[in-house]
């Protein structure tokens, strides 16, 4: 009767170590992953926040969880241009904007291009969330 050889496995996933006499284990004992062997690559989202680990060494396409594709870089930041100060645009948009009136009804009544009251909006409202429409 021959002793088997036991040796020491370590799980790339979980960090569990485990003492094994089958050489080659077909889960880890802790976490139970099919995929103990080697490094293990830990992905999360920027998008939702949830964290996973791939089946195979190629970068997701998606999160499994949302489906989004942006979750390497998270959602689209708005960039605002830059508008000067001084400009009599800022003033009149923002006195309406204050006065309770949307970007659509200020861009209406005023002239000015949406976009721009849109941006103006963002950059001098100091609310910290999206302005009103």
């Amino acid at each position: 009767m021959t002793a088997k050889e036991v040796t020491v496995k370590e799980c790339g996933r979980c960090g569990h170590k485990w003492s094994s006499s089958i050489a080659v284990p077909a889960r880890c004992p802790h976490c139970g992953t099919y995929h103990w062997q080697g490094e293990s690559t830990e992905y999360s989202c920027f998008v939702c926040g949830h964290t996973w680990f791939s089946r195979t060494s190629k970068i997701p396409m998606r999160c499994p969880k949302c489906k989004t594709r942006s979750w390497q870089t998270g959602p689209k930041t708005f960039s605002v241009k830059n508008i000067d100060v001084k400009d009599k645009n800022v003033k009149t948009v923002m006195d309406h904007y204050r006065r309770g009136r949307g970007c659509v009804e200020i861009a209406m009544k005023t002239g000015i291009a949406l976009s721009s009251v849109i941006n103006i909006v963002k950059s001098y409202s100091g609310e910290g969330h999206p302005p009103r429409m």
